[in-house]
């Protein structure tokens, strides 16, 4: 095979046989047998032809900047039999048909069919083509120093975004710190997710710990661990428990940012496969993963230009946890080894490479989501300029429709029409009723399909209601006003804020539960994120709280005095004037508006107290009473809890509702 130095040398002399000058020795023996200047002319151009032949096949082989359009045709999709497919798949430089097909469902521009040119226009991020990087830049360069922005995108809506940044200590370990952080929709219930990791390895690029903080709706949970040489300990910290694991391992580990650390340290070759074990935290499970280059392709990335096909390098990567569970993803990349579009397939979600700005831009529906867990309830609207010039709400009749649990990560598209929940009874009865609140009212009747509820300012008279509401009620229980490890109001900072509140003699029970609340709310500042569940004792030191905090330390104070509470984790209208529009057509993505027009409900989260042979609804965040506008729906005595399976069941409840407003009634 002829390399380039060899092709240099040859190319003068193939010049002089070409133009029939300063002819090689070869040449002049035919020229000396065949005297007939057409044999000669013959002779010249077979030699000529061959000549050109033999050049042809080296060119081919030797030449890693030729741009061969036939590389961009398919290859059989992913096997679950990884070792044999994978195999096979080595000589083979195209993407997976999967990705390829998802590509075109999402509307993506997909890359050169056979028969297609490259366009003259088209180039990488950094302003040159590809193929013509300079290789001592990419030697000379800090490998392990690096900082990336991806947004996520389903069907050209935006759903989340990842900033990952990578440095070397002063100690030689590399810190890999992700942070992500999206929305999920489950039918009209909006949830905001996100997970904080920070990786720490050794020189040699080997994981050694990892701690980590993941968001779900209104909660945070932390897990941090430990890598050793033969195993792996996790330990969980689920708020009131913690819970410990060991996986036993024989080689080293990677993180879930191998490919982008692998591709930077060394970009992949053309036909190269490289294998690696990689830990995958939020799963808690390590992987097998393989990684192949496939191909030159021209996908079509956000660059700061907006979107434009480019040049870049294709690798498939397989992620098996074990024969019956693998992931297929693909990464486009440059020469430098930066990622620049990421694809899981079967899915229609692509990750793009972007810059901050663009980041920043693009993300904030996300980036700027100031509650945990938002809900769209049609019907009559709450707030017009009318009705608030009509007084506060005294009654609002909401109707709830119960459906079956809808998938998660699910975003309506434009031209999908809204379908009606189905109408199959749930089969559990318990899953099907809201957890009703003071001066909540359930009519009675019905399939348990439709409910009708009623949420009154003041009590409604046992006389109007005719036995047709079921409300809420009973007596309360020890578990009422137990010491927990949430509600720990035996510790000396709740006992010292219990004693310097309400300890005058004359206050009636009503009154002193009153005053406590009024206390949370003047003590703390609300903020809608936080951690969410935490002991008392940690809020009462706190400057800021969002309403479940805010609920534990009322709920802490009440006890202490012996009242009898509860927390109620429910929705609550929010204000127009806290609603900015998001939408802008200049943008390269059409982002979701932050939810349809309509009545925007919230998260939220209040106390219920017995005082007076009665149970009232206290407000934290307020300093008052609940308003019409809350709406409970589950509730908690927080004994033997586990706070993360307490948000799970709330959250599945709360996607299976479709509520409406049919009624609304202000005035005195």
């Amino acid at each position: 095979m002829m390399d380039r130095t060899a092709f240099r040398r040859t190319l003068p002399r193939l010049r002089r046989i070409f133009s029939g000058t300063g002819q090689s020795s070869a040449f002049r023996c035919v020229s000396n047998a065949v005297k007939s200047d057409v044999k000669k002319h013959r002779v010249r151009k077979s030699l000529r032809t061959l000549c050109l032949v033999a050049l042809a096949i080296p060119l081919g082989c030797d030449l890693p900047d030729r741009y061969d359009i036939e590389s961009f045709e398919k290859p059989a999709p992913w096997h679950s039999d990884a070792s044999s497919s994978y195999a096979s798949q080595a000589s083979n430089t195209a993407r997976p048909s999967s990705a390829a097909d998802a590509m075109r469902q999402s509307g993506m521009p997909e890359i050169l069919t056979p028969g297609q040119s490259p366009s003259a226009a088209m180039g990488t991020v950094s302003g040159k083509p590809a193929s013509q990087a300079s290789a001592g830049g990419i030697a000379n360069r800090l490998a392990d120093e690096w900082e990336t922005w991806q947004i996520h995108s389903l069907r050209s809506t935006i759903l989340g975004g990842i900033h990952a940044k990578s440095t070397r200590t002063v100690d030689n370990q590399i810190k890999v710190e992700l942070e992500e952080q999206g929305l999920t929709y489950r039918g009209m219930l909006q949830i905001l997710e996100s997970n904080q990791q920070t990786f720490w390895h050794d020189a040699n690029g080997d994981l050694k710990k990892v701690d980590c903080t993941f968001r779900r709706g209104p909660i945070e949970s932390h897990r941090t661990i430990e890598i050793t040489a033969s195993e792996v300990q996790f330990v969980d910290d689920r708020l009131v428990t913690t819970q410990k694991k060991t996986l036993r391992i024989n080689s080293p580990l990677g993180g879930p940012l191998h490919v982008y650390q692998t591709l930077r340290r060394k970009p992949l070759k053309e036909g190269e496969t490289r294998e690696a074990k990689v830990l995958l935290p939020i799963m808690g499970e390590v992987a097998t993963l393989r990684l192949q280059h496939n191909s030159l392709a021209s996908p079509s990335v956000l660059t700061p230009q907006g979107f434009q096909e480019v040049v870049l390098q294709e690798a498939s990567c397989l992620l098996s946890l074990d024969p019956k569970r693998q992931r297929e993803s693909v990464y486009w990349f440059d020469d430098q080894g930066q990622v620049q579009l990421y694809h899981v397939s079967n899915e229609q979600r692509f990750s793009y490479g972007c810059k901050e700005s663009q980041y920043k831009l693009l993300g904030k529906e996300f980036l700027n989501q100031d509650y945990p867990i938002a809900l769209q309830v049609q019907g009559k609207p709450l707030e017009t300029e009318s009705s608030l010039l009509a007084g506060d709400l005294r009654q609002v009749g909401y109707k709830i429709l119960w459906a079956k649990p809808p998938a998660p990560e699910s975003v309506t598209s434009d031209e999908e029409e809204a379908t009606e929940p189905e109408s199959d009874t749930p089969d559990d009865d318990d899953n099907s009723r809201i957890a009703l609140a003071p001066r909540q009212y359930l009519q009675r009747g019905g399939d348990g399909v439709e409910q009708k509820l009623i949420v009154s300012r003041v009590p409604v008279p046992q006389s109007k209601l005719r036995d047709r509401f079921d409300q809420f009620g009973g007596e309360d229980t020890p578990a009422d006003v137990a010491a927990t490890s949430l509600v720990d109001y035996r510790s000396a900072t709740v006992r010292r804020i219990a004693k310097a509140t309400a300890n005058s003699p004359d206050f009636t029970t009503a009154e002193r539960a009153m005053e406590m609340n009024r206390t949370v709310h003047s003590l703390l500042s609300f903020r809608p994120l936080s951690q969410g569940m935490r002991p008392a004792s940690q809020i009462a030191d706190s400057s800021t709280a969002d309403s479940t905090e805010q609920s534990i330390l009322l709920m802490a104070l009440l006890r202490s005095a012996g009242i009898p509470s509860r927390m109620v984790l429910g929705i609550r209208h929010q204000a127009a004037d806290h609603i900015s529009p998001t939408k802008d057509l200049a943008l390269p993505f059409q982002t979701r508006a932050r939810l349809p027009d309509g009545n925007r409900f919230v998260y939220h989260a209040w106390v219920v107290a017995k005082v007076d042979d009665q149970w009232i609804c206290l407000d934290p965040v307020e300093g008052t009473e609940t308003k019409p506008d809350c709406l409970a729906i589950e509730s908690t005595d927080m004994k033997d809890i586990d706070p993360i399976d307490l948000v799970e069941k709330f959250i599945d409840k709360l996607s299976r509702m479709q509520i409406s407003i049919y009624a609304v009634v202000r005035g005195a």
